[in-house]
């Protein structure tokens, strides 16, 4: 038993000074005789060993008492703590350092992440005051995450600082570290340096472990600590001795853009384009007048090498300031702009906010592909193609309107004799009463569908419903939404005032149910297909039912095929069965129709910061190094990278 005062040992006699007093308390007094005293004796020997025993254990708790005062004062020394000043055993450091964009928060005159900077150099000066062995190892949060899905990831390949010993200058060697490290951009949470340093403690037995996690503490990681719990366990367990640093003190105001994507409206150069903005509050006040700035930034393609940094520059447009009137505590608001590009290309829309505690949040970029226009492929089964005029006006109405719409008008063989991979160039495909389809052209419409096109179906006096149930329905296996059983007269209505067509919540007619006096109250249908007696709706399919006629028959109807989706209108395009196309309700129907159809060839790709991307290049029209320019004020940051062959593939047989 070893103490660092030693001195203080003597101490310990002390507890003889209760025996001392017990003994004097026992000496024996002269006896006088007293006749009421013989009772208080007989009761005294009966109880006399229980008495004993309640007196024993009194001295040796006052024994105990004097002893660990003194022990406490002499500071008794552990084994472990024995060897620590004898310097056989090491005291570990290791110290995880939050570097998420979170900790760019402003506070004080500086930012979280330099706070935690302080925290990181204050540990390392204390460690230099010790005299023992002392080794110190840094680990940010951004380089553990990126070593989460290597196998067999160790400290010691991912940390800036592996276990090094702290010496009288390791300061020197600290600082120079300390400037190298900035707060990034990435939103990453501490498990995975967590589980590094469990895996450390597992193959360092011996040293002692000091483990800082020294973070903001957001309630995006910390609110619900379940999966942080375990290995928090299974280090405390192991004998580490955890410290959690705050770097902010009080929660500030914090407004951020969490989404900036275009609607699914036609995208083409000269078409005017929605973006539909996205803001939240993050913080517990009430955010009021926001001011959202948006941008355009127009990239001409195709520039020539020696305007190539005017090119890469971009000509930015600056858009109407949006004022948000109020946002919540924890509230999304959604934004709508329209920007607009006259010449097609990969376009880009910046919005931006005030800058708040969190600037890195504040700011988002979009890119939009903006082609020369959207092409359509229609197949009118007509013999005039009366189908394709109407359709046609209405995408082309003229050189004053542009919709961006390319319609392409073909017979029925067309899709019998094209391939899959012609039809995908196409946005989406109608079918504006065709009799019938060999099984060749249904096969080719399948797999466009399936891999995300978009078929519109328009009844006519040439459709074969027999042909359409064989082998586009197949039983609910093919592309048609229901089963056909003929056509029908819609009776008329007993009032004047009676709507014949009834539409629900859904893209294509949405726009009629936002509106008190809807246009669509007007048009007139005189002939419908109805489905067959034997169909019933399946409610765990994929197929809705859009809009319906006042006597509940289906008029407009969905299916999705795939990736793709096919909607079957039962009726004519022409006035043939309605008048719906002498109504100025038709174009918004058709344009929006086209809008749906054509959403699953308009991918957006959401890209987080650190996501790796690859691009395939032919290199006989690139030269061999290629520039990224990120979407930033100006050129932005530049990095290069060498073009690296891929394999040659082997040849077909």
């Amino acid at each position: 038993m070893q103490f660092v005062h030693q001195p203080l040992v003597w101490g310990f006699l002390l507890v003889l000074v209760p025996l001392l007093i017990h003994l004097i308390n026992m000496l024996r007094h002269r006896r006088v005789k007293w006749a009421a005293m013989e009772f208080l004796l007989q009761s005294y020997k009966k109880h006399r060993k229980w008495v004993w025993l309640k007196q024993l254990l009194l001295l040796l708790a006052r024994m105990a008492v004097i002893a660990l005062i003194v022990g406490m004062l002499a500071q008794w020394i552990t084994r472990g703590q024995w060897l620590d000043l004898m310097g056989s055993q090491t005291t570990h450091h290791l110290v995880l350092l939050d570097d998420s964009f979170s900790m760019a928060d402003q506070s004080g005159g500086g930012t979280a992440f330099q706070t935690g900077l302080d925290v990181v150099r204050q540990v390392a000066t204390s460690a230099a005051t010790r005299d023992t062995r002392q080794t110190f190892t840094l680990l940010r949060f951004s380089r553990a995450q990126a070593a989460a899905g290597a196998e067999e990831a160790r400290l010691g390949q991912v940390a800036d600082l592996n276990a090094e010993t702290v010496t009288t200058d390791f300061d020197i060697q600290l600082e120079e570290r300390r400037n190298q490290l900035h707060v990034t951009e990435l939103s990453v949470g501490p498990r995975p340096a967590l589980e590094l340093v469990r895996q450390l403690l597992g193959e360092q037995t011996d040293d002692q472990h000091v483990v800082y996690v020294v973070s903001d503490f957001r309630a995006k990681e910390w609110a619900n600590p379940a999966e942080l719990q375990p290995v928090l366990r299974e280090l405390e367990q192991a004998g580490a001795e955890l410290r959690l640093v705050s770097c902010v003190r009080n929660e500030r105001p914090n407004l951020a853009i969490v989404d900036l994507k275009p609607t699914d409206d036609t995208r083409a150069a000269g078409v005017p384009l929605f973006m539909n903005i996205q803001i939240k509050n993050f913080s517990r006040q009430e955010a009021r007048k926001v001011q959202l700035t948006v941008r355009s930034v127009a990239h001409a393609s195709g520039a020539p090498a020696s305007d190539l940094e005017t090119a890469l520059r971009g000509q930015v447009e600056e858009l109407p300031t949006v004022f948000v009137e109020s946002i919540k505590p924890g509230e999304v608001v959604t934004e709508k702009v329209q920007v607009y590009f006259a010449a097609p290309g990969q376009h880009v829309v910046e919005a931006v906010l005030p800058d708040d505690a969190v600037t890195t949040d504040n700011r988002r970029w979009c890119v939009v592909d903006f082609p020369e226009g959207e092409a359509v492929l229609v197949i009118d089964g007509s013999v005039d193609q009366k189908h394709a005029y109407y359709l046609t006006s209405t995408f082309q109405p003229g050189q004053r309107a542009n919709t961006g719409i390319r319609p392409d008008v073909k017979d029925p063989a067309y899709l019998r004799d094209t391939s899959v991979g012609e039809l995908r160039r196409y946005a989406s495909v109608y079918l504006l009463d065709v009799g019938r389809l060999d099984q060749r052209a249904v096969d080719n419409l399948e797999a466009y569908v399936r891999g995300g096109g978009g078929l519109a179906i328009l009844a006519g006096d040439n459709l074969n419903y027999a042909a359409y149930n064989d082998s586009l329905y197949r039983a609910g296996q093919g592309l048609l939404p229901l089963e056909l059983g003929g056509d029908q007269l819609l009776p008329p209505a007993l009032e004047e005032s009676a709507v014949d067509i009834e539409v629900f919540d859904n893209p294509v007619f949405d726009v009629f149910r936002k509106q008190n006096n809807s246009l669509i109250r007007r048009v007139r249908i005189e002939r419908y297909l109805e489905p067959a007696r034997t169909w019933v709706r399946d409610p765990q399919s994929t197929v809705s039912v859009l809009a319906q006629l006042r006597n509940g028959s289906p008029l407009a109807m969905e299916r999705t095929f795939g990736e793709g989706r096919v909607v079957f209108i039962l009726t004519s395009l022409t006035p043939d069965w309605n008048n719906w196309a002498q109504d100025p309700s038709f174009v918004v129907m058709l344009l929006k129709l086209q809008s749906y159809l054509a959403a699953g060839a308009r991918p957006v790709e959401d890209r987080q910061v650190a996501t790796p991307i690859e691009v395939t290049l032919d290199p006989a029209q690139y030269a061999g190094e290629v520039t990224f320019v990120t979407p930033d004020e100006g050129l932005g940051d530049r990095t290069q990278f060498e073009v690296a062959a891929l394999p040659p593939q082997p040849e077909a047989a």
